[in-house]
């Protein structure tokens, strides 16, 4: 690639701040790879998606209105960590300091100036989406989308207690996301359901550990994981790394570096919470010095027009169907609206998992021809079982438009509830769908 002379010095200036203001840490093999390294795009990763919410961590000071400082997560709340100073709102701060284009939190023999756990001397520097004290939420009700970070971890040789971290939490401000469904511990009722995670781990310590934090036992005691898979093949010690989550109704997907490492999709199996979660970086340790540096993080969720809550309703997406699932093909010769419909086959069907809001009334709206069984079904949450269903079934020469008026099952709080759209051939000729929309309200 070519870079040019303001750019290049742009990169060396970096550096040499970096050397100055961690000696330690920037003693990279990979500098002269890292300049010459392409610098991540601001292309749309998943098709049909849009950037939402984001940092570059461009700015020579942490943006207030996207992070917060004082490190707590549900684990603290549950364990009362540092009670006291939680309530007081005078937990420790976090060291961290601008390059330029990224922000380096750390811990060292210096800063912060105090452990968060004394009894270990084990120090964290860490930012936040949420304030568990306050209850304050900066990252917004965005639920589902794909996640993406762009991140550096290191620990100086000597260094102990090290964790270097990206990942989600549950948000409070108690602990009914911890405790499990049908259980009142800690003084508290439990919302989650049993299988459903209340923790994500995009990564941790030095190596990757993609980790899906859930059981939780009747007295509130945290049991193990619900998922785990240890990236094996990869050195992350200080190279740079981009990790991303796509998080969807019905799967969690997880890619390093742009490719697919790990998957939960099982129907029957769902992980994937169904509220929004907070997003945290952080670097543990203490005799010597951690490091996470953040080049940039970047939210997307789908691109949604005109009050349509289900993505790809008219199939534009490119020549993928996706969020759709099953067996169909896309027709660019009989279309209702746009340049590309839905072409089912004899018996072939199409589904789509989607979140909506709970306990309200919904309709969806379609053109079609052909013979057509349409299916709107509750989902219950992790396990997958209907709840209710409301269906049509439709013979028509041409296009004709058809609706579906349903009411979305009850949940609790700012959980979303899921439901799945189905299509499926009846007939022995082929299906045309085309222009699914589906709004809230009767229409």
């Amino acid at each position: 690639m070519t870079i040019n002379y303001f750019e290049a010095m742009r990169y060396v200036y970096s550096i040499i701040a970096g050397l100055f203001l961690f000696p330690c840490l920037s003693c990279s093999t990979d500098t002269a790879e890292w300049l010459d390294e392409e610098k991540p795009t601001d292309a749309v990763p998943v098709k049909g998606m849009k950037l939402v919410w984001n940092d570059e961590f461009n700015r020579t000071e942490l943006d207030a209105d996207k992070w917060f400082t004082q490190y707590y997560s549900t684990l603290d709340f549950v364990t009362k960590t540092k009670w006291e100073q939680f309530q007081s709102g005078i937990l420790p701060e976090p060291a961290y300091k601008f390059t330029g284009n990224s922000i380096v939190l750390y811990i060292d023999e210096k800063k912060p100036e105090k452990a968060y756990w004394e009894s270990s001397g084990r120090k964290i520097s860490s930012i936040q989406t949420y304030d568990w004290r306050l209850n304050k939420n900066l990252l917004g009700d965005k639920v589902g989308g794909y996640i993406e970070a762009r991140i550096r971890r290191n620990a100086t040789e000597g260094a102990q207690l090290v964790n270097t971290a990206f990942w989600f939490d549950s948000p409070g401000p108690d602990a009914k996301y911890f405790i499990e469904e049908g259980n009142t511990a800690k003084n508290t009722i439990g919302v989650r359901p049993r299988g459903q995670v209340f923790e994500i781990d995009m990564c941790e310590y030095l190596n990757t550990e993609i980790v899906l934090h859930g059981n939780v036992n009747s007295k509130g005691e945290y049991e193990y994981s619900i998922g785990k898979y240890l990236v094996n093949d990869v050195n992350f010690k200080n190279r740079w790394t981009t990790h991303a989550l796509l998080w969807t109704p019905n799967s969690l997907k997880f890619y390093i570096d742009g490719i697919l490492k790990k998957e939960w999709s099982d129907p029957n199996d769902i992980k994937s919470p169904n509220h929004y979660m907070n997003i945290y970086f952080g670097a543990y340790g203490k005799g010597g010095t951690v490091s996470t540096e953040v080049d940039y993080i970047r939210f997307y969720q789908w691109d949604l027009e005109e009050g349509n809550e289900l993505p790809n309703g008219n199939f534009e997406y490119g020549d993928g169907l996706y969020p759709w699932e099953g067996d169909a093909q896309i027709d660019k010769n009989n279309v209702k609206d746009g340049k590309q419909a839905l072409s089912l086959a004899s018996g072939k069907q199409i589904s789509q998992y989607v979140y909506v809001d709970h306990t309200s009334s919904y309709c969806l709206e379609y053109w079609s021809s052909g013979c057509l069984e349409t299916k709107v079904e509750n989902i219950i949450p992790v396990v997958g079982n209907v709840q209710d269903t409301f269906q049509k079934e439709t013979n028509f020469d041409s296009y004709t438009k058809e609706t579906i008026v349903f009411s979305s099952k009850e949940e609790v709080g700012i959980n979303k509830a899921t439901v799945k759209v189905t299509f499926r051939n009846k007939g022995n000729s082929p299906v045309l769908v085309d222009h699914v929309v589906l709004k809230k309200g009767l229409r």
